[in-house]
């Protein structure tokens, strides 16, 4: 029998070792980024809903969802909302709902923060789910990923204050969770878009969408012009489709400030509906950035034995 190995085994082998490496190979993710955008998507939102009187309305036992109607109808983790008779019940899930973000973001205790967050802010959603919003699947999958990220972080109370030393083995795999979730969420939101009205060869969509209460500036004409209208059509679904694929080439790190970019421009042209979906989506985003990627290129010059200067390039 041949010992030698076969073209096939040979393929096998180094397509193990790539899977390898991507899913369990050193992770220098910007969680730092990712960590501090989830908490102020999450904390945000959560004291508005408190000063505007909304929480109560929302999630209240004499709010829309009256707690002797929520009884049949929600689900754990909702119920947690339902446990307790006293109105001032649901305050105690707000107050620490608040308390678990704040940590998240300062990076105190990060790992069990993130847990924490992720249980009362799945709970709070469940416990009326004409709250749920975009932003919440977003940042549902971001905080799980949070979960299990390397930690404590460059960039957190644990490692600057608590002197916990930064993770000496860190693994891929809560970054390709984090970042298989957000391709999924393009590649469906570019096929649900083909699928509806928004027309390849046409923009009228995009006049129609200037027309509607959601846009900020509808006395601005040249947003209607066709060749306005074909390009935010053409140019969304370019940019989101293309995406999920283009962003393991080495166009990652111009694609992902391209669609951040994306995000802000919907955000400043949108109505405050759907700002905070954006900014979640922003946050996912930066689960993309390597912690290289913004630092300078130093040039070095290296001698070879034969006299021959080679210039490299370290990151």
């Amino acid at each position: 029998m041949d010992p030698r190995p076969t073209v096939f085994s040979t393929a096998i082998k180094k397509t193990f070792a790539r899977l390898n490496e991507f899913f369990f190979g050193p992770d220098d993710t910007c969680w730092d980024l990712v960590r501090i955008g989830a908490a102020i998507t999450v904390l945000l939102p959560l004291l508005l809903l408190g000063v505007s009187g909304n929480y109560e309305r929302l999630y209240g036992h004499w709010g829309m969802l009256p707690r002797n109607e929520a009884v049949d109808t929600i689900y754990w983790p909702g119920f947690l909302f339902l446990m307790k008779a006293d109105p001032k019940w649901i305050w105690e899930i707000y107050w620490a709902t608040i308390a678990a973000t704040i940590c998240l973001g300062l990076g105190l205790w990060t790992r069990m923060a993130a847990a924490t967050t992720f249980f009362l802010y799945v709970a709070t959603v469940q416990r009326n789910l004409i709250s749920f919003n975009g932003e919440h699947g977003i940042i549902a999958f971001v905080l799980v990923a949070l979960v299990f990220a390397p930690a404590p972080q460059r960039w957190s109370v644990d490692h600057l204050l608590l002197r916990k030393p930064l993770p000496s083995k860190t693994e891929s795999w809560p970054a390709r969770f984090l970042q298989f979730n957000v391709c999924m969420m393009y590649f469906f939101t570019t096929t649900g878009k083909l699928l509806g009205a928004w027309k390849l060869g046409g923009g009228e969509i995009w006049y129609q969408i200037t027309l509607s209460d959601w846009f900020r500036f509808p006395d601005v004409e040249w947003f209607r012009t066709p060749w306005v209208c074909l390009l935010a059509v053409h140019g969304s679904l370019l940019i989101e489709g293309s995406f999920p694929f283009l962003v393991w080439t080495r166009l990652r790190f111009p694609f992902v400030i391209l669609l951040i970019a994306f995000h802000a421009v919907i955000a400043i042209l949108f109505s405050n509906g759907v700002l905070f979906f954006n900014i979640a989506a922003i946050v996912a985003l930066c689960g993309f950035l390597r912690t290289t990627d913004l630092r300078p290129r130093n040039k070095t010059i290296v001698a070879e034995p034969a006299g021959q200067i080679i210039e490299s390039v370290r990151r």
